[in-house]
């Protein structure tokens, strides 16, 4: 019986978070538009075979951000990159359990872009 559930349990499609980019966050970024990308159309070096889904979204306020969040198959992918990843002007990088985070802004207030993050980390963390 326990096998059976188990293995009903292993053709069931990863889900991101609900909500994970609302319309509005920290009451100063306005979300514009919100896709699904196919793995292969991933514009950063993150293994394709270790990612389940992609799904970006682009936000107006105190300046322009685009966020992508990649579900992995595992933290340890997650911790990995992050200990690997380059930084880059203007862009931030983190993970949280199988999600790891690349955000980009053009002149954002910094204030601001870090309610943005913390808001994310949050929603993030608590849907592991």
């Amino acid at each position: 019986m326990m096998l059976t559930l188990a293995l009903s349990g292993c053709g069931k499609e990863a889900e991101l978070p609900p909500d994970l980019f609302p319309e509005t966050v920290a009451s100063v970024w306005r979300r514009g538009e919100t896709r699904d990308l196919a793995v292969s159309e991933a514009p950063d070096p993150v293994p394709r075979n270790e990612v389940e889904r992609l799904r970006e979204a682009a936000y107006d306020g105190p300046g322009k951000l685009q966020a992508r969040v990649y579900q992995l198959r595992s933290a340890a992918v997650g911790q990995e990159l992050s200990q690997r990843w380059r930084p880059s002007a203007d862009t931030v990088f983190f993970d949280a359990g199988r999600y790891f985070v690349v955000v980009k802004w053009q002149a954002a207030d910094l204030k601001a872009l870090r309610e943005f993050l913390k808001a994310l980390q949050t929603k993030l963390r608590t849907s592991r």
